[in-house]
């Protein structure tokens, strides 16, 4: 091959290549939205409301009913990522720390009905395709109010009626396994079921168990981050 021929040959493959860069850097920034290097970043919050069934363990079985509303505020976020079927769509692993204060009740009848508000702690790991595994820890306030009526002797020999009640401590937790819809779909939407398990303080001066099982639905607000 002829030096003119070689010098042809090589701007011929300049200017291609020139031609071709911004090809090249328009397929990059077609996926820059879609591949994250430190995972999807999300605020991510729930409002719950949970059916509650206390179970009391004597002959014969009881279950006292109740309902509880919560908030999960995200307080720590660490997204894993996972391999998908294309490098352009990796699995989003998330896992999550919320504070969950909980407003609720217990009712049980010619007994006392609890009142409590607990903040809870709990860590949520969520897999791709939308279920999760959560762990809670609680520690609360629990009132409990005599279903009865209550009559208080006076010191001129009178009875009184009067509203009583014991104020307690609650230390317990539970396991809740769930899917959150909003997780692959468009539907803002999670539910969640499983046991849990807490003491109060005091009764008589013991801990009384105390085992439920919850159900519950929660709306999840997701905004991704830019």
């Amino acid at each position: 091959m002829s030096m003119k021929k070689r010098i042809s040959y090589i701007l011929f493959l300049l200017v291609a290549l020139i031609i071709n860069q911004p090809t090249v850097n328009a397929q990059d920034d077609k996926y820059k939205d879609i591949i994250k290097p430190d995972g999807i970043k999300n605020k991510k919050y729930f409002v719950t409301l949970t059916g509650i069934g206390d179970v009391e363990v004597m002959k014969p079985i009881n279950v006292n009913l109740g309902m509880s509303v919560s908030a999960g505020l995200r307080i720590l976020y660490k997204p894993k990522i996972k391999a998908g079927k294309s490098s352009y769509s990796p699995k989003i692993v998330e896992r999550e720390i919320y504070i969950k204060p909980t407003f609720g009740y217990i009712y049980r009848k010619r007994y006392n009905t609890a009142i409590f508000f607990i903040p809870e702690l709990a860590y949520r790991h969520t897999l791709a395709k939308g279920v999760f595994l959560e762990l809670n820890f609680d520690m609360g306030y629990m009132y409990t109010k005599m279903n009865a009526p209550t009559y208080e002797r006076q010191a001129d020999g009178s009875f009184k009626k009067v509203s009583f009640g014991f104020h307690n401590v609650v230390v317990g937790g539970k396991i809740m396994a769930g899917y959150d819809f909003s997780k692959k779909h468009k539907t803002f939407i999670a539910i969640n079921f499983g046991p849990n398990i807490f003491y109060r303080f005091p009764n008589n001066n013991k801990w009384v168990r105390h085992i439920a099982l919850e159900m519950g639905i929660s709306y999840v607000f997701r905004k991704i981050k830019e």
